[in-house]
């Protein structure tokens, strides 16, 4: 029998609570132990019930869902999964470490990809028992399509995934892309998209003489650099981003040969 994940359930919208219980039902190593309308009384619940898996919304009367995961102790984290109506609180909750973030209304596959995702990561453990990682790859295809790159008038441009919309990118728009587990975070000027994708793919698909990988987890647009200052590279909003060693020859020749062509 596998082992099952212990799960909350924390949203101020009864309807939105009685989804993710329907979903839950739909999943065998899913069970809901903790059903609750505020923050404020999960968290006063946590120690006891102990869950695995938390579904929590972000904005919440008394406490929001930020305060909530800022309020757990180290040994008392579970993997989180936050919901929201509105996609501006998604970057925070990357910066939460929230193993996914979804936007309401979610649909039973979009549910299953983050449950994927929590079952990915390494053995959850808790107090007292260790659960393995379930496998839901038969279960539901888990591949998203690929942001395409466009041809028009001349000037190419990028359509980025984001949650459920695509977004129009131009490239020379882009400042700065980070890696953030198996998301990007794409900076162009006044804006960040937060996208589904992996560092390699996103090399794959920009101008090789305009972007330049910089270390494992950033790539720049070579004439957003501002200025470089031993291993540190400043962009022109601002950012400062260390050159990986084994980057720094391929960057400098990069450098070089975008000022020759100037």
């Amino acid at each position: 029998m596998s082992a099952i994940l212990q799960c909350f359930i924390i949203d101020d919208e009864p309807g939105a609570r009685e989804v993710i219980r329907k979903f839950v039902a739909r999943v065998p190593f899913l069970e809901v132990v903790g059903e609750f309308g505020n923050a404020v009384d999960a968290l006063f619940q946590m120690q006891r019930l102990k869950p695995d898996l938390i579904f929590l919304d972000v904005e919440m009367p008394e406490m929001n869902g930020f305060e909530f995961i800022r309020s757990l102790k180290g040994n008392m984290r579970p993997k989180i999964l936050m919901f929201s109506a509105y996609s501006d609180y998604a970057l925070e909750g990357f910066e939460h470490e929230v193993t996914d973030y979804l936007l309401k209304p979610v649909s039973f596959e979009r549910f299953i990809r983050a449950i994927n995702r929590v079952t990915e990561l390494p053995a959850l453990k808790t107090e007292n028992k260790e659960i393995k990682q379930p496998d839901l790859a038969a279960a539901m295809p888990l591949k998203l399509p690929s942001p395409t790159r466009k041809e028009q008038n001349g000037s190419d441009f990028l359509l980025i995934k984001e949650d459920k919309k695509l977004v129009r990118v131009i490239p020379e728009d882009i400042l700065l892309i980070e890696a953030m587990k198996d998301y990007i975070k794409i900076f162009l000027p006044g804006k960040t998209i937060v996208t589904l994708n992996t560092m390699t793919k996103m090399e794959t698909m920009l101008p090789v003489n305009r972007f330049i990988r910089v270390n494992r987890s950033n790539i720049i647009r070579i004439n957003a650099i501002e200025e470089i200052d031993g291993n540190q590279i400043t962009t022109i909003d601002g950012k400062k981003v260390d050159i990986g060693i084994t980057y720094r020859d391929v960057v400098l020749e990069a450098l070089k040969k975008a000022a020759e062509n100037k």
